[in-house]
């Protein structure tokens, strides 16, 4: 196909797509090339073109890209790539109709565009002289993609950086290479190929190409040596740099992979722990409590994560009596939920042993202790019942107080009389005391997680509606009946502030 050909091809279809631009405007399309004065009528629209041309540029040989504003429209001519010019001129539908300012940048817009086009039209002219390197980039754009795949496949303990500086060396024909992995200033890791080298006597910056990337505190730093070819060293390309840049990439995009994959795993491992610790946890926790002849109790935990550091329980003795116990970790998560499992392993063996409270509560503080970590104890309330006649004997080791509401209204709070279970590593002398649950009484265990939820004000359900004043203004018949107007009550207060620690609470209601 000829260059005229081509040129007019050119000039119809960017006709027929400026006709679209500019309804019912007349267009033509002129060009001249680099040594010619005369211009060619390559579209002919009867827009006069030819003598719009010739007033705007006159005898000129060449011109940078211009557009002007004529009698009858628009004139436009720019610069090509290989020194030749394309000339447009619109003429208006009307001699009323007139181009505007959005009109002009547009037309210049669609210069931009006719460049391209143009460049590309050389581009396939060219075509035939550029097959042998055309052949050479495909092969080197199949070994990158092998490398890409390579190294996506490598396992964890393989160098990427090592495979991808052999690669790009092979790719462009580079004498040598080396990557250096630097932390700060510091060279933490080196790799040559093909074997150690001293760059210091290589000369010149042609000779050289690098690249390098970022990631996990690291410098990855990627440099090829003295390209050879059979007239001997010769300078490297641009596609040699496109090619390094490549790889370099390729790399960071595969240690970037492997370390989200990593994570993924890492989280995977974490979610599994958690549904194992939950799975385990609400066996730990009751789902029914006992029945108590004479009392009616009821009980909840709603932990804040999937699994939560409360726990409470009403564990029947083997000689008729039941011990209440309710108890708060320090933390939350996976740690507290281990220990409230030592808890409840341990306070499940001592009970059975029916030793006094506390001695029982000593032991508890020896094994929690060991157990834990320094920033981690338990506060609890434990509570040996005699449902016959109703005495109870409690200690409270650091936990909130427990309310007590009399037959006669009042409310008595059993306050607490020892250090939380786990905080110091002493004999310290727990002491339990012993009161009587009158038939009508109710008594009431909680955790901070009441006191402490907290609204969308970040205001304390505890300050804003007292604990106290609830329990006492709440009497249902049935202890469950309790427990969910009180979770109502606390709702209703946080509205659609997250819960921020685990809520538990256990009721108990002596009957009439």
């Amino acid at each position: 196909m000829s260059a005229v050909t081509n040129h007019v091809d050119l000039a119809k279809s960017s006709s027929r797509l400026l006709a679209k631009l500019f309804k019912n405007s007349k267009i033509d399309f002129l060009y001249r090339s680099q040594n010619s004065s005369d211009w060619q009528l390559l579209v002919d629209g009867r827009a006069r073109g030819l003598e719009q041309i010739r007033d705007f540029l006159g005898d000129r040989n060449q011109s940078s890209f211009s557009l002007k504003k004529t009698p009858i429209g628009l004139c436009s001519a720019s610069l090509m790539a290989d020194d030749s010019l394309f000339a447009i001129a619109l003429k208006s539908p009307s001699s009323r109709a007139k181009f505007s300012e959005t009109d002009k940048v547009l037309l210049r817009l669609f210069i931009y565009l006719l460049d391209t086009a143009y460049q590309q039209l050389l581009h396939r002219r060219n075509e035939k002289s550029l097959i042998f390197s055309l052949n050479h980039r495909v092969l080197q754009l199949n070994s990158l993609i092998d490398t890409g795949i390579e190294v996506s496949k490598l396992d964890q303990s393989a160098s990427l950086q090592q495979l991808a500086l052999e690669r790009a060396a092979s790719l462009t024909n580079a004498s040598k290479g080396i990557v250096r992995i630097r932390e700060g200033d510091k060279v933490v890791e080196e790799s040559f190929f093909p074997d150690r080298f001293s760059t210091q006597a290589i000369n010149g910056e042609q000779q050289t190409i690098a690249t390098s990337f970022k990631f996990a505190n690291r410098a990855f730093t990627f440099e090829l040596f003295e390209k050879e070819s059979r007239r001997g060293v010769i300078p490297f390309e641009d596609t040699d740099q496109m090619l390094l840049d490549a790889l370099a990439r390729q790399v960071h995009a595969s240690l970037e992979n492997r370390f989200l994959l990593e994570k993924e795993l890492e989280n995977q491992r974490f979610e599994q722990d958690m549904a194992v610790a939950a799975a385990i946890q609400k066996k730990i926790i009751p789902i029914k409590l006992p029945d108590i002849a004479g009392y009616d109790v009821a009980g909840i935990n709603i932990p804040s994560k999937s699994v939560g550091g409360d726990y409470y329980d009403c564990i029947p003795l083997g000689d008729g009596s039941f011990a209440l116990v309710i108890a708060d970790v320090a933390g939350k998560g996976v740690p507290a939920a281990l220990l409230v499992s030592s808890l409840h392993a341990y306070l499940s063996a001592y009970l059975e042993g029916a030793i006094p409270l506390s001695q029982l509560a000593q032991r508890l503080n020896k094994v929690i202790w060991r157990a834990s970590t320094d920033d981690k104890f338990i506060t609890a309330f434990i509570g040996i019942l005699k449902p016959g006649n109703g005495e109870l004997e409690m200690l409270n080791a650091g936990h909130n107080p427990t309310y007590l509401l009399r037959r006669d209204g009042s409310v008595q709070e059993l306050g607490a009389v020892g250090l939380p279970l786990g905080m110091l590593d002493m004999d310290f002398p727990y002491q339990s005391e012993r009161i009587t649950i009158e038939k009508g009484e109710r008594l009431f265990l909680y955790t901070d997680g009441i006191t402490e939820a907290v609204n969308e004000r970040e205001e304390f359900y505890d300050v804003e509606r007292p604990l106290r004043d609830f329990f006492l203004g709440h009497q249902p018949a049935q202890s469950g009946a309790f427990i969910r107007e009180l979770i109502t009550d606390i709702k209703k207060f946080t509205g659609s502030a997250p819960q921020s620690d685990d809520i538990t609470a256990l009721y108990l209601r002596r009957l009439p």
